[in-house]
């Protein structure tokens, strides 16, 4: 007989709810820590305060943001679906309720848009062509994009013009990816800020996630603030309770420096690490975790790190050609050769970190990566005319399929796919 705790429910929900919420508070842990990569002009982030979040800008101006997601398995959003003609009546409202007070209105999707056809479906056709005339003031009443607009005032109350002064000024992003995807952009994020890209990824990674926990917590009913100003003689406790809870929604840059300076400053000792939590699915390429869990457990930096994926696909990519020019079996014999000499070298590359003593996986990777630019500029026709940076893929391929290690073996496949 079999027991319900011994059967995974694959109909539940749960799941699914989970990962859609982590993917909206990634996507604000990214627009955080923009303020201060020193991207745009943006102060602030609020969460869940009118629109999924808001972003400040100097001028005191807002950009309203809403956050959809969709199994990419399933059909891009038409615009006439009513999930999307809610939300785009939503941003008209919040226009009209706080009127100069919003620069534009973002509608972002891990998933796409359709666009087969300059219909009543394809969002981007109707909001390029609202833009490209500025209103729909002398359309025919036929016409798709006029009945568009007109279906939104119908629908939130307001006049034609009041939407379209909305929708022109309404941009919408598809990133096509998993939902799960998103983890590891929080990461290249933070290696675009100044001095993170040198940390060890385990620290990056650590910072990354305490980032999405912030973003989290300013994204639910948070109080922020001194607890004896709710009982202080005489105070509005309502007006008391709504400025703790807007207090609470706020991420600054302050928030996220101070994240930063407190898991920068105090990381874990490498041999305390759990890089199975640490380095999950979503951290990293589907088919590279056990490689990124291996770096980060031999201490190797961030920026080192977060560029073996380009390395790796730059070695497939060869691999391809390889094919077509030569034939499957001539490419596995080249390919089998270069790996070969690679696990050569990141053998010799680890026998002489390791007398460093541990962490030595940022020494071996310095070792590695000299000892491979020599063999590439002396044995050039041993090795089939490969760059360095194909050395380096080839590197991370070895690391994924366990032959080679930047630290002491462990087990790096707990979890992995």
């Amino acid at each position: 007989m079999k027991s319900p705790d011994l059967v995974l429910d694959r109909a539940d929900p749960g799941d699914d709810v989970a990962a859609r919420f982590d993917y909206q508070h990634t996507y604000a842990a990214i627009n955080a820590i923009r303020l201060i990569a020193g991207e745009g002009d943006c102060v602030e982030i609020i969460c869940e305060n009118h629109e999924d979040f808001l972003l400040k800008n100097g001028a005191g101006k807002f950009i309203g943001t809403q956050i959809k997601t969709r199994k990419i398995t399933l059909s891009p959003f038409k615009a006439g679906e009513e999930q999307v003609a809610n939300a785009l009546g939503k941003f008209c409202l919040l226009d009209h309720k706080f009127p100069g007070c919003f620069e534009g209105f973002d509608f972002t999707t891990n998933h796409s848009f359709w666009k087969n056809e300059q219909s009543l479906n394809n969002l981007p056709w109707l909001l390029d062509s609202l833009r490209q005339r500025g209103g729909i003031k002398g359309l025919r009443e036929n016409s798709s994009l006029r009945q568009y607009v007109e279906g939104i005032a119908a629908s939130t109350g307001l006049s034609p013009q009041s939407v379209a002064g909305t929708l022109v000024r309404t941009t919408i992003r598809g990133h096509e990816a998993e939902i799960t995807h998103i983890g590891s952009n929080v990461q290249q994020a933070l290696c675009e800020c100044p001095g993170i890209e040198e940390l060890p990824y385990a620290t990056v990674a650590t910072i990354a996630k305490a980032l999405v926990q912030l973003a989290r917590e300013a994204s639910a009913k948070t109080l922020r603030g001194p607890i004896t100003e709710l009982f202080a003689p005489g105070t509005d406790l309502k007006q008391a309770v709504d400025d703790q809870l807007l207090a609470g929604k706020r991420i600054c840059k302050a928030d996220v420096l101070a994240v930063i300076d407190r898991f920068k400053g105090g990381s874990k000792p490498y041999e305390d690490i759990n890089v199975s939590t640490l380095v999950t699915p979503s951290d990293a390429p589907s088919d590279l975790v056990i490689a990124f869990r291996k770096l980060a457990k031999g201490g190797v930096e961030a920026g080192r790190v977060t560029n073996i994926e380009d390395r790796v696909r730059s070695f497939e990519a060869l691999f391809l050609e390889w094919s077509r020019k030569y034939g499957v079996d001539e490419a596995t014999k080249r390919y089998n050769n270069v790996l070969a000499v690679v696990q050569f070298e990141a053998a010799e590359a680890h026998a002489g970190a390791e007398k460093g003593g541990e962490p030595y996986g940022s020494a071996m990777f310095g070792a590695l990566a000299e000892r491979l630019m020599a063999r590439a500029r002396d044995d050039r026709d041993q090795l089939h005319g490969c760059r360095p940076e194909h050395l380096i893929g080839a590197a991370g391929l070895l690391t994924q399929q366990c032959k080679t290690w930047w630290s002491p073996r462990f087990n790096a496949a707990e979890d992995a796919p």
